[in-house]
């Protein structure tokens, strides 16, 4: 289901590219992006279990971290990141996501390094690094501000992750991605200036590029990841396994941008999907030192520490 959700994602260059081309800013194709999907989740929920709409105190401050963090923040600094520097470099600085799930899997979550974990991360970066840049350097650029904001989209994009799992077993995945596209598209309103959606000529490509962009990289996309981690998989391995990602926004650009793909990129390919074959291998294990339910607690530190930020003791 991840694969899936990264393929879908990787369509997102296919429907933005003509939004593009007709005159949209960036961030306006995200805000129709957040807002178009919230619409599609809120009327499927209305005809398949209206008790989907019904979200606790809790569930709605999680959905808002969501919203803030991985819908609004993620890519007002991917979208400012790409005009400080290069589409590629954007690119390469965003898929510093799987390294910081690493990280934060292993502390929040318990999840072990393992030799095939290291090698499936590495063996994903510089495929992806191949597939965006083909080995040439020079496609790079360099700005400090920009590469701070590059690892910031990074670290942004992984938090989705990282606060889904916190809740995952206490709420419906339909819900989670409802609310989160509600909080997402609200706290881009300042940024994105919706209004200039009333002089857009609703032209039938326009029209179907803006639904296509809220149902397939959005609704069917996070439908896909939400539920997949629902299963269980750990946040580490999700992040190697979404590189398909990349793999398919490149196919797509060969397919219908008529962009070369020569040796060196397909290569890149190759190895990013070795990566997800190879994390396919990687077995939880218990380290020695630790009990069973250390590790099959779901989530309870993190959630601890959410708790705590959102609801401070009262100083007396």
């Amino acid at each position: 289901m991840i694969a899936l959700a990264g393929s879908l994602w990787g369509t997102v260059g296919l429907f933005g590219k003509v939004l593009f081309s007709y005159g949209f800013d960036p961030k306006l194709v995200v805000f129709c992006r957040l807002f178009v999907g919230f619409l599609i989740m809120f009327i499927f929920i209305l005809f398949k279990d209206k008790k989907l709409l019904k979200f606790d105190k809790r569930g709605l401050k999680y959905t808002a971290l969501i919203g803030f963090f991985s819908q609004a923040l993620f890519n007002l600094l991917y979208f400012e990141t790409i005009k400080r520097t290069t589409i590629a470099t954007a690119v390469i600085l965003l898929y510093t996501a799987p390294i910081f799930l690493i990280i934060m899997g292993r502390i929040f979550y318990k999840e072990l390094l393992s030799t095939i974990k290291i090698s499936a991360l590495v063996l994903c970066m510089i495929g992806c690094f191949l597939t965006v840049t083909g080995g040439a350097l020079d496609t790079l650029n360099i700005n400090s501000l920009g590469v701070l904001m590059g690892i910031g989209a990074g670290l942004t994009y992984a938090l989705v992750t990282i606060i889904s799992k916190a809740i995952i077993d206490d709420y419906h995945p339909l819900t989670i991605i409802l609310y989160s596209f509600l909080f997402g598209w609200i706290f881009l309103v300042p940024f994105s200036n919706p209004v200039n959606l009333l002089y857009v000529k609703y032209s039938l490509p326009v029209v179907a590029s803006i639904i296509g962009l809220g149902l397939i990289p959005t609704v069917l996309a996070y439908i896909l990841y939400i539920t997949g981690l629902s299963y269980g998989v750990e946040a580490s391995k999700a992040g190697i396994i979404c590189s398909m990602e990349i793999v398919v926004s490149v196919i797509i650009s060969y397919l219908f941008f008529e962009e070369v793909i020569l040796g060196v990129k397909l290569l890149g390919i190759v190895m990013a999907l070795g990566s997800i074959f190879i994390i396919k291998f990687d077995k939880h294990v218990i380290l020695p030192n630790e009990k069973q339910g250390n590790i099959d607690e779901k989530s309870n530190y993190i959630v601890d520490c959410l708790d705590d930020l959102m609801d401070p003791p009262e100083i007396i």
